[in-house]
């Protein structure tokens, strides 16, 4: 149905679908104010686009610990796409609040 690489390119659509819209973002705006590159100005515009890089990334990285779980301990197998559902499921899950807040 679904190959590994088209899976991981829906975890990565749902992380930063996550990121944008997340209610955690009045969270990750002091953060990311205090974590961004000196390259960049301190306006709104780069604040919010570091604050929605910074949940996304977070997003990608949470969702994806129950997928390397289940690689390392059940699935030997490096082209099965189950872990990769998992990875998904688990971007998902995280998204949740999102999902209630637009609706």
């Amino acid at each position: 149905m679904f190959d590994r690489q088209t899976l991981f390119l829906l975890v990565i659509g749902v992380c930063i679908v996550n990121g944008i819209f997340s209610p955690y973002l009045r969270v990750a705006i002091p953060i990311s104010a205090v974590l961004m590159p000196e390259l960049f100005p301190r306006t709104l515009e780069w604040v919010l686009f570091w604050s929605s890089v910074l949940l996304a990334s977070v997003t990608l990285l949470f969702s994806g610990v129950p997928a390397a779980l289940y690689e390392r301990l059940v699935e030997r197998d490096t082209e099965g796409t189950t872990s990769m559902w998992i990875w998904l499921a688990g971007a998902a899950v995280l998204s949740l609040p999102v999902v209630q807040r637009t609706l």
